[in-house]
């Protein structure tokens, strides 16, 4: 049987919804959305059970911060034994690692991508889609200069072919 928790990472109050959108399979903002209208058709008496379920269902496990497991996770020393993350970050307590997870979602909320999952490639793209943009409607520009000069053709070689064909009439008149 799979255990209920609550998510430390899909959370809007207090996780629960994550967890059981997690644990169900299903989107966490449709059940976040089932809840608001359950309570509401409820006249409120879901929210003091919500309460309640955030009590009793406990917290997904500590898997040792937003990066995964850190060197020394579990008693298995890497490295030189050292006891720090990624970026030099060491966790002292549970609530030193709360108040990096607290930041690193507030951070990502506003447009921070963590190191890891950054495409370097992303600003040049972006330069290179506004200069093609540019080039296109240069481009733009010398298809429609383009299509002008071979209208022009066209109306020259029409206007010589009916000329031409109104020489042959004026010729055919004068033989009959």
């Amino acid at each position: 049987m799979t255990r209920i928790y609550r998510s430390r990472t899909d959370r809007k109050i207090t996780g629960l919804c994550g967890g059981l959108a997690e644990t169900l399979g299903i989107d966490a903002t449709l059940l976040r959305l089932i809840l608001v209208v359950t309570a509401f058709f409820s006249a409120g008496i879901v929210i003091p059970l919500y309460f309640l379920a955030t009590l009793v269902i406990p917290s997904e496990p500590w898997n040792g911060g937003p990066y995964g497991p850190e060197p020394g996770y579990d008693g298995h020393a890497q490295g030189c034994g050292s006891s720090k993350g990624h970026f030099g970050h060491s966790y002292g307590s549970w609530k030193d690692w709360k108040r990096a997870e607290r930041h690193y979602r507030k951070a990502t909320k506003y447009g921070w991508t963590p190191p890891h999952e950054r495409n370097e490639y992303d600003a040049n793209y972006a330069y290179q889609t506004d200069a093609k943009s540019d080039s296109g409607s240069n481009l733009d520009d010398m298809m429609k200069d383009i299509e002008k000069k071979a209208m022009w053709k066209e109306i020259e070689e029409l206007r010589a072919k009916i000329a031409k064909y109104e020489k042959q009439q004026q010729s055919t008149k004068g033989d009959v």
